[in-house]
């Protein structure tokens, strides 16, 4: 996914559970030397990074505790559960969101995330076309898309957009992009 999950975020995300590294990755069911690793600055895996960012999510790591609570001291347990049931995660219905729903809209946000990489790839190769042929008019064309995209990309990763209905519509709104940059890409051909 494009939206980086830095060592300073990883850090973040497990330091506002109280978590040291070890139990932090022991909930999540990662290695202790990777959120070691991770935190002085390698790259998670996607299906890690997917996991630190679910945890990111109060409902998620309900979740996670329910399932592998036992694995942390009671002191770890507690600090936790402060978090997780100040800040639980709802659906529209109002029904606490599952993990499984959590980190089903996660992946949906990886998705959305690497179509807009495509569609930035487009966007970049259709300017540069039209500048190296001198095209200003068709260049102003591509950078208003550039600036469309730069907009939206922000959206996909928000928690506030973590639903259906939002990520549903941010889907619309890179489809219309996606198309917009095909037509352009057909007229100028």
């Amino acid at each position: 996914m494009t939206d980086d999950i830095t060592p300073q975020r990883i850090r973040d995300i497990r330091k506002r559970y109280g978590l040291s590294q070890q139990a932090f990755a022991r909930i999540l069911g990662i290695g202790p030397a990777s959120i070691a690793r991770y935190e002085n600055g390698t790259k998670p895996t996607k299906a890690n990074a997917n996991l630190i960012r679910a945890a990111e999510i109060p409902a998620f790591m309900a979740g996670c505790l329910e399932r592998d609570g036992e694995v942390l001291s009671a002191k770890q347990r507690a600090n936790i559960e402060k978090v997780i049931y100040a800040e639980i995660t709802f659906n529209k219905e109002g029904d606490v969101m599952g993990i499984n729903d959590i980190y089903e809209l996660t992946l949906q946000q990886e998705v959305l995330n690497e179509k807009a990489a495509a569609i930035l790839g487009d966007i970049i190769n259709g300017q540069l076309k039209a500048e190296s042929e001198g095209n200003k008019a068709l260049a102003l064309v591509w950078e208003d898309m550039l600036v469309q995209l730069s907009l939206l990309k922000p959206t996909i990763a928000s928690i506030e957009n973590l639903n259906h209905d939002d990520l549903t519509r941010i889907n619309g709104e890179l489809d219309c992009l996606q198309s917009l940059c095909a037509r352009t890409l057909r007229r100028a051909a």
